[in-house]
């Protein structure tokens, strides 16, 4: 059909002229559905565009939208900039797809949202959209009168077509929930993380349960959309980030890329350097990036320069990023878990006789129990001449009596009866300080890429935080531990010597580098 035919539709068709031009089925191809979107959003709800879309519009948000009502892919992930607009063209999306899709393929679609307000809103608009006069004229079948009750609530409506569309919160089990013979198979969650949910580990963990529960219950074929913001990488926006796959679709699309482009030409650069002054954290909500907020512990510049190497070998899960030398000084740290399945018991190995030093083997289970773990320290640390090794002490004592059982050269600090290191209050910020200051003066390659993503991750409030209950908490730091426990090494790991028998006496100097330190 041609420009000027449909213009004529537009200007004076008919009801079924007009029907006729919208409709589409799974025969339909995608690039003229988001074009058949586009004309009916702005025939009937020219209010909605005050400026001109931008190129993200229909390439990205239409786009992927389009894929997931139709099944193509399993999420999207939608993290454009605050106002770029992305929840009125869902909603319009929404109402769209009700009207004209002939197929009428979605059957259950949920707005689940961390308040109820925000997706009561969202389904109300829905529906006023569709019972707004013009729409009702060309489509009269959605509300039509039938024999069988449904419900048409703010919060809750049912089409004569036999499509419900419902408001919930993400704390509301989705597990069970049917219309007809037919399970939920369209979410999409709006606004389920905020400042408020990130202060609190639990109700971030709750949040992403619940997400996670309605997910899984979708029908077969069903599909996910994610509207968030990322202003942090504490929370389940980073989960869903990490989790990037060819049919879990990720766009971040900030106001301003790098290389100084604005992304939507509603917005001047004398409006972006307003909202620079103004916002209270415009990197996180304008720009996307959480890795440019003040919290950020690391130096992520470094980090992001840093190397990333494939191991040379895996044994077991212990990886090995290089060989061994027995001319260098090697050293290890070791962080110890229940081996429950919750978090890590980990190592980090580092060769201190490069420059800079470089992280040459790590291991992390969560399910290997703390005096097996004693066992792998041990096999570990002959795998680098039987170097010097700092095992965690303050719970499982387990690892460390079967690891100097079986003859690992232990640490021990000067006058304290107690092998291992202790991390607690006071020795914790100094021994975290001091490895930030290796990363970010380049003393350090940290070389295995989930390592770095530890370090990536932690903020100045992980740094603070109390220790908490590990089945409540997203986030888990066990590498980075055992990594800030063997930087400690640096100054007392020595050139192994398989002949010394006197390993269990090692002799270190008296050194006071580390305040707090094993008290």
């Amino acid at each position: 059909m041609n420009t000027s035919k449909i213009k004529e539709i537009l200007n004076n068709g008919t009801p079924v002229e007009l029907k006729a031009l919208f409709s589409f089925d799974s025969t339909t191809l995608d690039k003229k559905v988001i074009l058949k979107f586009n004309i009916w959003a702005r025939k009937f709800f020219v209010g909605y565009f005050t400026s001109k879309d931008a190129d993200f519009h229909n390439t990205k948000i239409d786009y992927y939208n389009l894929q997931a009502y139709r099944g193509n892919i399993l999420t999207f992930t939608d993290i454009a900039f605050r106002g770029a607009a992305k929840t009125s063209r869902t909603k319009l999306f929404l109402a769209f797809c009700i009207a004209n899709d002939n197929d009428h393929f979605r059957k259950y679609i949920k707005i689940l949202s961390e308040d109820d307000t925000n997706s009561t809103q969202i389904v109300t608009d829905v529906y006023n959209m569709l019972i707004n006069p013009s729409i009702s004229i060309i489509y009269p079948e959605i509300f039509a009168e039938t024999n069988y009750k449904r419900e048409e609530k703010r919060d809750s409506f049912t089409t004569a077509t036999g499509i419900k569309m419902l408001a919930d919160t993400v704390g509301t089990s989705g597990r069970g929930a049917l219309q007809e013979f037919s399970r939920p198979d369209l979410i999409l969650f709006e606004d389920f993380e905020n400042r408020i949910t990130l202060r609190s580990g639990k109700i971030t963990q709750r949040i992403w349960d619940n997400m996670e529960e309605a997910r899984t219950s979708l029908a077969k074929g069903g599909s996910c959309i994610y509207n968030c913001n990322y202003i942090s990488e504490l929370g389940n926006v980073h989960k869903l980030v990490q989790n990037k796959s060819l049919m879990n679709i990720v766009e971040i699309i900030p106001i301003i890329d790098d290389k100084g482009v604005i992304t939507w030409e509603r917005y001047s650069k004398e409006d972006i350097e307003e909202m620079r002054k103004r916002d209270d954290d415009f990197e996180g909500e304008r720009l996307c990036k959480p890795s440019a907020s003040k919290d950020i512990f690391f130096d992520r510049e470094m980090l992001d320069k840093m190397p990333i190497r494939q191991p040379i070998r895996d044994i077991a899960g212990f990886k090995i990023f290089r060989e061994y030398d027995p001319s260098h000084r090697y050293g290890s740290g070791h962080d110890v878990a229940g081996g429950v399945g919750l978090d890590s018991s980990t190592s980090v190995f580092i060769d201190f006789s490069t420059i800079p030093a470089q992280v040459v083997g790590t291991f992390a289970s969560n399910t290997v129990l703390p005096e097996a773990f004693g066992n792998e320290v041990y096999s570990e640390g002959n795998r680098f001449g039987g170097c010097l090794q700092a095992i965690e002490n303050n719970k499982f004592e387990q690892t460390i009596l079967r690891a100097k059982q079986l003859g690992s050269k232990l640490f021990k600090m000067k006058d304290k009866n107690d092998y291992g290191y202790n991390t607690n209050s006071l020795s914790k910020p100094t021994m975290l300080l001091s490895l930030k200051k290796g990363v970010s003066d380049g003393l350090l390659e940290l070389n295995d890429e989930e390592l770095i993503n530890e370090l990536k991750s932690y903020s100045r409030n992980d740094l603070i935080e109390r220790e908490q209950a590990v089945n409540i908490t997203t986030r888990h730091f066990d590498k980075l531990m055992a990594l800030a426990i063997a930087w400690q090494m640096k100054d007392y790991a020595q050139v192994s010597d398989k002949n010394d028998d006197d390993d269990d006496d090692f002799d270190y100097q008296d050194k006071s580098l580390y305040p707090g330190v094993g008290i």
